[in-house]
């Protein structure tokens, strides 16, 4: 009989322990862009792959710093988390738990057709452009957008529904505003659409 209650004992104290440790082992870590190594502009879905846990369990939302945490996870296991970020494709890495908490950072790569050594280029050969982001059925240019235009040698240029990665837009339009400020002050920016991205 005590012998029994021993033996009980002994597996209720086995599976507190390990449920305990079992919780407590997680990998966290943060997200960053390959362009600014900072988080990206878009929200970071993270997901536990090949795992039978609830949808809820194994996938995540990065915070506003790009900080995030997968719990409950088994000591010593490898396991493979996939990031979603508008704009760039879904990528995969495998990460080793330890007997506690992982830490790690995760690096997206991001390979832009847009970037500062585009637009120097573009200012360059008279190609220049103001990116914008619009949806289906983008804005038309109105009259004094075409006189814009004109006046400043440079293109409105809409991608629609489809836009490159967001720090690729940052970073070109960035460097467009300070080629037209060097050139022509900063009287152009009150004339400018208001939707062109990252003016202010």
């Amino acid at each position: 009989m005590k012998t029994n209650i021993l033996k009980t004992l002994l597996k209720l104290t086995f599976i507190l322990v390990y449920g305990i440790s079992y919780s407590q082992v997680e990998i966290n870590g943060y997200v960053k862009s390959s362009i600014t190594r900072v988080k990206p502009i878009s929200e970071i879905y993270v997901e536990l792959l090949n795992s039978k846990k609830p949808l809820l369990e194994r996938m995540t939302i990065a915070d506003s710093l790009g900080f995030f945490r997968i719990k409950n996870l088994k000591p010593y296991k490898l396991y493979e988390v996939q990031l979603s970020v508008f704009g760039y494709d879904n990528q995969v890495f495998k990460i080793k738990t330890n007997d506690g908490i992982t830490k790690t950072t995760l690096i997206i790569e991001a390979h832009c057709e847009y970037n500062k050594e585009q637009a120097d280029e573009d200012w360059n050969n008279n190609r220049a452009k103001l990116l914008l982001v619009g949806s289906i059925a983008p804005r038309a240019n109105s009259l004094s957008d075409t006189r814009f235009e004109k006046k400043y040698g440079i293109e409105y240029f809409d991608f629609g529904c489809t836009p490159p990665t967001e720090e690729c837009i940052k970073i070109y339009n960035k460097r467009i505003f300070e080629l037209m400020d060097e050139k022509y002050g900063k009287i152009w920016r009150k004339k400018v659409r208001s939707d062109v991205e990252y003016l202010n």
